[in-house]
């Protein structure tokens, strides 16, 4: 570390920026906007805004607070209500009608602006937040990737400054101190914050570093599809908070409780197939020569554009073009453009190894002679197909866990900062990472047992805390095992 990287972390040690860092993840604000359903989380708006009124009560040395919004604030993937005919200006297909609006920009507005209907209490306490001047810094995730649109991020700031009645200077002061980042919020040599989707393959779209304007309909990556078109139709029946880390074990018993196993098997199945059709065509085109070549070229131009598009973020905090490559490198590759890690999210590729074994069992046994022969064989296909299964087994990855930790200290020490923060996998983490830098992950506030996580840095120390009706001990008791409050997948 250079001179310049030493004073960085001195003058954060010593505690001398104009402000305080206060960052939450995942309120999945607008979850329960489903047809016909009422308001499930009035305890969860009293406890967020009773959050945000106390910050904006209580300053360290006076110093305002730099507020981050660490990603899946609003939920739009889980938003399937739609306007009733007429009422919203644009067209709406039979599909939308079912699973919920598409994610043009026009129709995401019109979610947004539903969510603020349905959590007035809490954005109320937003817009006093900035009024005593504070400031609120938005990440995107993958829930709220839409706030890649302008338009979103226009209603966003003009919806809040419209609660306090504000109009010329005032209000665009206050819309001055709410700022969006395309993927990650960066003070050099002390603090980085990101949601953390881009590190996992089945939650960052391709797409997801593009500039606004390259299309007009966001591609949603994996995850949100399966939510979009499954999860989103059981959530409210068991807990799926930690679906990432299930198995085929964990898959049978929920949906045994969920309800109906045949009609949920028919739902199953037929999104898988909606979700990995279009993957399965694009890889036969890959697998064409002319078509490889075209694949490449554009994957070439698109990485050059995105590329492009992040230097120019991180112009925004003194980053350079290097930084910019290797934060790329470190991002993970969208799993839909690979027809293996796909199939792998829905066990098909064990499917395929199951009926090739029993395809080869039959051939093996079919063709060797002799009682003791025929066992070999059986037995050899066995151990084949038993040695194969563990390989996938240890390649499917889909535990976004230690996939955020490890590219945490790979971001710890390319911008030299002391702390690294995210959110998405939905478990609380405060850890160590080398060269005297820490992990900190928010956890989620759709599912806090003992109280809502958040991170505290006053005067250059950072501290993970709890809320529950007033600020809680940094370390409260073990949760207990009990019902919890409409949980959402990362």
């Amino acid at each position: 570390m250079g001179l310049g990287g030493v004073w960085k972390r001195v003058r954060g040690t010593l505690g001398e920026r104009p402000h305080n860092l206060l960052a939450i993840s995942d309120l999945h604000l607008g979850c329960d906007l489903k047809p016909g359903a009422r308001p499930a989380r009035h305890d969860f708006d009293a406890q967020l805004a009773g959050f945000l009124e106390h910050h904006a009560a209580n300053r360290k040395n006076g110093k305002p607070w730099r507020l981050i919004l660490d990603g899946d604030i609003v939920d739009f993937v889980a938003i399937t209500v739609t306007p009733g005919p007429g009422d919203a200006g644009f067209e709406i297909s039979e599909e939308e009608r079912q699973f919920g609006l598409a994610s043009e920009e026009a129709k995401c507005v019109w979610k947004l602006r539903q969510t603020f209907a349905r959590h007035p209490e809490v954005f109320d306490a937003f817009a006093r937040f900035l009024q005593k001047g504070n400031f609120v810094h938005i990440v995107r995730g993958n829930h709220d990737a839409e706030f890649h649109w302008p338009a979103v991020q226009a209603e966003f700031k003009s919806q809040l400054s419209a609660r306090l009645g504000l109009s010329g200077g005032p209000r665009r002061r206050v819309e001055q101190r709410i700022q969006f980042h395309p993927w990650f919020y960066l003070e050099p040599g002390f603090f980085y914050a990101e949601h953390g989707n881009a590190h996992d393959r089945y939650s960052v779209q391709s797409g997801f570093f593009d500039p606004a304007g390259v299309s007009h309909e966001l591609d949603l990556p994996l995850s949100s599809k399966v939510l979009r078109y499954f999860a989103n139709r059981y959530a409210e029946q068991t807990d799926l908070d930690e679906v990432d880390t299930w198995g085929v074990p964990e898959y049978i018993d929920w949906v045994l409780k969920a309800g109906n196993p045949l009609r949920i098997a028919a739902d199953y199945f037929v999104m898988v197939w909606r979700v990995t059709y279009p993957v399965f065509v694009q890889s036969l085109k890959a697998w064409r020569r002319f078509a490889r070549a075209a694949d490449k070229a554009i994957s070439h131009v698109d990485a050059q554009a995105s590329s492009a598009h992040l230097r120019k973020a991180l112009g925004r905090f003194a980053g350079t073009e290097a930084q910019a490559r290797q934060l790329l490198a470190i991002a993970s590759r969208p799993a839909e453009e690979s027809l293996f890690d796909s199939m792998q999210l829905f066990y098909l590729d064990r499917a395929v190894l199951a009926v090739l074994g029993l395809l080869g069992a039959f051939a093996a046994v079919g063709a060797a002679h002799g009682l003791w022969a025929k066992i070999a064989a059986a037995v050899a296909t066995g151990i084949s197909f038993a040695a194969v299964n563990a390989v996938l087994s240890r390649l499917r990855k889909t535990d976004s866990h230690p996939m955020l930790r490890q590219a945490a200290r790979r971001i710890a020490q390319l911008f030299d900062v002391k702390y690294v923060v995210m959110g998405h996998s939905h478990r609380v983490v405060d850890e160590p990472i080398g060269s005297g830098a820490r992990y900190l992950n928010l956890g989620s506030w759709t599912n806090a047992r003992v109280g809502f996580p958040h991170v505290v840095i006053e005067e250059g120390l950072a501290e993970l805390r709890y809320w529950k009706n007033g600020p809680l001990p940094a370390e409260p008791e073990e949760p207990h095992p009990g019902p919890t409050p409409l949980p959402i997948p990362a």
